[in-house]
């Protein structure tokens, strides 16, 4: 009878386990639903301008520019809003808007803002509180690739 009771015990445990769900949120949800802030831009190889070689894109930003928010709808649109200070006060609050998808195995994110053309960004990595992708420029024969860094807020 003890051997019937472990038994029974057994297959209830493998197929509860069988059963659990996995956890994991995919890259669609990681993505939406939330606000991101850009927090880092590095180029490499290093853009010279005005004689002065820069890796860090993200310090020639303007602070008005550095709390801008980007804001991914689950429908496959996406906003990018001014953040608390303006470079204009006249500009408007929403100065950029677009669609957004995935290529079929979610590594690549591409962005089409309206009336632009669709541009292609490599995910680097993709959680639920940052996104790291980059993409590649070229400028003057030079292939200069970019990383970004958004952070959740």
């Amino acid at each position: 009878m003890k051997k019937i009771y472990l038994l029974g015990l057994v297959l209830t445990m493998i197929v509860v386990g069988s059963c659990k769900k996995d956890s994991s949120p995919s890259k669609t949800e990681m993505l939406t639903g939330k606000s991101w802030k850009l927090t880092a831009v590095t180029v490499s190889p290093a853009m010279t301008i005005l004689g002065v070689s820069i890796t860090d894109w993200y310090a020639q930003l303007d602070a008005c520019e550095q709390d801008n928010i980007t804001y991914f709808k689950t429908g496959g649109t996406y906003t990018i809003e001014e953040g608390a200070t303006k470079c204009d006060s006249s500009d408007p609050q929403v100065y950029d808007t677009g669609t957004w998808t995935f290529n079929s195995d979610e590594t690549i994110l591409v962005l089409t803002s309206t009336g632009g053309t669709p541009e292609s960004c490599n995910i680097t990595s993709i959680s639920s509180s940052s996104i790291k992708i980059t993409y590649q420029e070229t400028y003057s024969s030079v292939k200069y690739t970019f990383t970004v860094t958004y952070t959740a807020q």
